[in-house]
């Protein structure tokens, strides 16, 4: 392929198949299996409100009408309809069918007018998606479990904005977008915030010999969000601890807003790129950037495939050569 194209957007976004329909399988096939729908569309993202009984004209149409219905019932437009509107040629979007299978979706047109009733479609993207299996990043993974998540949701981070090109271009076998590869000089510092938790969990884990308390959550009593409860493996030195991640644009982290852990007698481990106050805690660690590097180009071999992936994308980009 000759040029190829410079994805404009921060973001790709998350997408539910799922309109308001008791025929949802019929709904996911209907729109990622290459069946014709309208024109020459064979697949295709899909949302609802075909109440509104709006059968042909412009997405504006579609859109105003649903946007009266809404009003007359005192709610609110759901997000999907703006993503709609918003959604240019060369968009990405990630979707699930209903096996829990992910698909990369590439936008080919703008958003049509199309009524179904039975499977209540209103309106719909036209895409060009390829399954891509279950082992997606976390952060992928995590928007589509959150719960009371929406339809959609836009995912603002360059390291899957990256690995959402790489994942096109590799099952589309057309080599489509051109990679940033800047973001490869420093993999750690472009993780994803879920895949940054998990590589400083296991850092805990593995070098301090910590292991994960997996039902542990904060204490209820304190607005201190942390990751994780851990102890320690040594029967004969028992330490119980907690950590909190931050990423490189997160702001300043006061050490004393976890005081209330420290008189507890938990040992407190910190990650984040700026911290105050830590000089006024005893038994709070900060995590340095040295360490955490160190620890992932030691044990990478060993740690999840969601965190070294991105590794594995950066240097494959760099062997293209772009």
């Amino acid at each position: 392929m000759g040029n190829k194209i410079i994805y404009k957007k921060d973001y790709v976004t998350r997408f539910n198949l799922k309109t308001d329909t008791k025929f949802r399988s019929e709904l996911i096939d209907l729109c990622l299996n290459d069946e014709m729908i309208i024109s020459d569309i064979k697949q295709c993202l899909a949302i609802g409100w075909s109440s509104v009984n709006v059968e042909s004209g412009q997405y504006a149409d579609f859109y105003n009408a649903v946007k009266l219905y809404v009003h007359s019932q005192h709610k609110r437009i759901n997000p999907a309809l703006n993503i709609f509107s918003s959604a240019d040629v060369n968009d990405l979007f990630w979707t699930r069918d209903m096996n829990g299978g992910y698909w990369i979706c590439r936008v080919k047109d703008t958003a049509k007018v199309y009524l179904n009733k039975e499977l209540d479609i209103g309106a719909v993207l036209p895409v060009e998606a390829y399954e891509f299996g279950f082992e997606v990043p976390g952060q992928i993974k995590a928007s589509f479990n959150r719960a009371r998540g929406g339809i959609v949701q836009r995912l603002h981070y360059p390291a899957i904005i990256e690995y959402s090109k790489f994942v096109f271009n590799k099952l589309s076998g057309k080599n489509y977008y051109a990679l940033n590869l800047a973001i490869a000089n420093n993999v750690i510092e472009n993780l994803p915030d879920f895949e940054l938790e998990e590589l400083v969990i296991s850092y805990l884990q593995i070098v301090k010999g910590y292991y994960l308390l997996s039902n542990s959550i904060a204490n209820k009593s304190t607005t201190v969000k942390i990751e994780c409860q851990l102890i320690s493996r040594d029967v004969n030195d028992v330490k119980k601890a907690v950590v909190q991640v931050k990423g490189p644009k997160a702001q300043v982290l006061d050490a004393l807003d976890f005081k209330d852990y420290e008189n507890k007698g938990y040992y407190i481990y910190l990650y984040a790129p700026y911290i105050e106050n830590l000089e006024k805690m005893k038994n709070t660690i900060r995590i340095s950037d040295k360490e955490l590097y160190a620890f992932y180009t030691e044990y990478k071999t060993i740690l999840p495939e969601s965190i070294t992936q991105f590794e594995n994308l950066f240097n494959i980009g760099f062997s293209e050569k772009q």
